[in-house]
């Protein structure tokens, strides 16, 4: 899915603000990924007592 950005005087679009927007959306998925998969484990631990 890719969408087509054209290009406006009033917002000019550049490479860099592309890509750090695409390295934010990544980089909050894998945060999101990283929390998901850690807090039962880090859950089980605690409840578990070692």
């Amino acid at each position: 899915m890719t969408t087509q950005i054209t290009q406006n005087a009033k917002y000019p679009i550049s490479e860099r603000s592309e890509w750090m927007q695409d390295f934010l959306l990544v980089s909050s998925f894998g945060l999101w990924a990283t929390l998901l998969g850690l807090t039962p484990v880090l859950a089980f631990r605690l409840l578990m007592g070692s």
